[in-house]
């Protein structure tokens, strides 16, 4: 059994900053999550499909929401020649999660450097999101993760070497392209996700049956998506296994405000990474 993940990114984009960042009838719905904060996203279309353009805008939106909510700060930049900022977008799920989201596409605008280029089409998006910041209730657990890449041709195998200070149980997720989250460990192959103290766990491993196999999303060159890994205190009476299914992609919102009901007692960590489909 081979897991196939996605992933979605172009080297060649632009997004408009979307400085406009406010909330709107803000109020608290508990201690953990904060209700009704806007946040706007838009994405130029340049070396991407109309699909990839409009992911890259919804990010944006919903970590300009979450950057409100936790209070961290996220790149801002007109101009965009490389990955680094949507992995920056990307990396802001793990400082807050959004459990609940409306999302109102705006009217399609036009990007343009200066007179001397032509305009380009530009998505916007506005999302309206309630947003829980975990508080964490375990000690630390230390979790350090990588990838053996970040760049990835079609048919590449993907490995995940992950090591924690403390004994504490593993799960790792998958962010797709298509705006969906999976977990790919552990799985009904590999149950095993107790990693011991000062110990590193490998995912795959040569005993598994498991392989994570990269390919681009059908028909785009270049795709961009990233593991979220999580690490949970040992002592917890849950697992992963309890909460998700092994495979099973989950709707964005739907995946976080499950994951919002461990975050008080996991670590986590998000490695972004791309795919390049070279045919």
């Amino acid at each position: 059994m081979k897991a196939f993940l996605f992933w979605v990114i172009s080297l060649a984009l632009i997004v408009t900053n979307s400085s406009y960042l406010q909330a709107k009838d803000k109020k608290s719905e508990s201690p953990h999550i904060t209700s009704n904060i806007s946040g706007e996203g838009s994405c130029a279309i340049v070396g991407m499909s109309a699909e990839q353009c409009q992911l890259i805008a919804l990010q944006r939106a919903r970590a300009s929401a979450i950057e409100q909510a936790a209070g961290v700060s996220v790149a801002s930049s007109t101009l965009v020649t490389n990955m680094a900022l949507t992995a920056d977008f990307i990396k802001t799920y793990s400082k807050g999660f959004i459990v609940k989201e409306n999302v109102q596409w705006l009217p399609l605008d036009q990007y343009q450097k200066d007179p001397s280029t032509p305009p380009i089409p530009e998505y916007r998006v506005m999302i309206t999101a309630d947003v829980r910041v975990p508080e964490p209730k375990i000690k630390p657990i230390g979790l350090k993760a990588k990838t053996n890449s970040i760049i990835y041709k079609n048919g590449d195998i993907a490995v995940e070497e992950i090591s924690a200070r403390r004994e504490a149980k593993i799960a790792i997720f998958n962010i797709t392209a298509d705006d969906k989250v999976s977990m790919v460990f552990p799985n009904e192959h590999d149950k095993d996700n107790l990693i011991a103290k000062g110990k590193n766990l490998a995912f795959p491993d040569k005993n598994t049956k498991t392989e994570l196999v990269m390919e681009t999303l059908p028909g785009h060159k270049r795709d961009a998506e990233a593991f979220f890994i999580s690490a949970m205190d040992s002592e917890n009476s849950r697992d992963f296994l309890d909460t998700f299914q092994s495979n099973e992609p989950m709707s964005f919102s739907a995946f976080f405000k499950k994951y919002a009901e461990l975050a008080d007692y996991c670590e986590d960590v998000i490695i972004a990474y791309e795919v390049v489909n070279n045919n």
